[in-house]
């Protein structure tokens, strides 16, 4: 009886070590540095974003997939003409980004470091000031309360999609990583956006697994 107690309290205590090792790499905190290339740039200031990333169980090829979200803001210009309903005004605007996406995770083990080769693939948003451009009048009924007010944050937005490899290297629940990414913004946003203004981006990570 005293063995069985034995046994089942490791198997217990085993489990619960398992248990809480796959909780501890459910969720990633990534935080890091962002270039963007773009020809419609006037002054180029490497940006810095974080986000949240969380992490799905690995199957038996060793592979995973992310879901999450990353915030950016770089100190760059960006200085273009927009396009509304035929006529041109000019932007000149800081950089803010939003990323939305979804990464596919390859693990490899080299002696007592882990590696991983991401491919990403997302929704890539950037968000600047959107100077003169006419607001579009929201439609109104009857119903509407005449003291409603609308709030205008200044902003306009372009998304694209994003595409992206990357690696990382791993030392416990510590990383580093490097990722290349191209935007083709002219996909969706070809009416609105001027010739030429799809992007390459690399981004540098420190990465922290709980």
């Amino acid at each position: 009886m005293r063995t069985f107690i034995i046994g089942l309290f490791l198997c217990l205590d085993l489990s619960a070590q398992s248990l809480e090792k796959v909780k501890s790499e459910r969720s990633l905190i990534e935080v890091g540095s962002f270039l963007n290339f773009s020809k419609f740039k006037t002054k180029q200031n490497a940006g810095f974003y974080a986000g949240y990333w969380y992490r799905f169980p690995v199957d038996e090829t060793k592979t995973h997939l992310e879901l999450g979200t990353n915030l950016g803001y770089s100190k760059s210009f960006y200085e273009f003409n927009y396009k509304k309903e035929g006529l041109l005004y000019p932007i000149r605007s800081e950089e803010f980004v939003w990323n939305l996406g979804a990464r596919m995770v390859k693990e490899y083990h080299v002696e007592n470091m882990k590696i991983e080769w991401v491919s990403e693939l997302g929704l890539h948003t950037l968000i600047f000031n959107d100077g003169d451009i006419p607001k579009d009048e929201p439609e109104k009924n009857d119903s509407q309360n005449s003291y409603t007010t609308n709030i205008d944050t200044n902003t306009a937005t372009f998304s694209s999609l994003k595409i992206g490899q990357g690696i990382r290297f791993w030392k416990n629940n510590i990383g580093i990583g490097v990722q290349a990414s191209y935007l083709p913004y002219r996909f969706w946003n070809r009416e609105i956006t001027p010739e030429g203004f799809n992007s390459f981006s690399v981004e540098t990570s420190l990465l922290f697994k709980f």
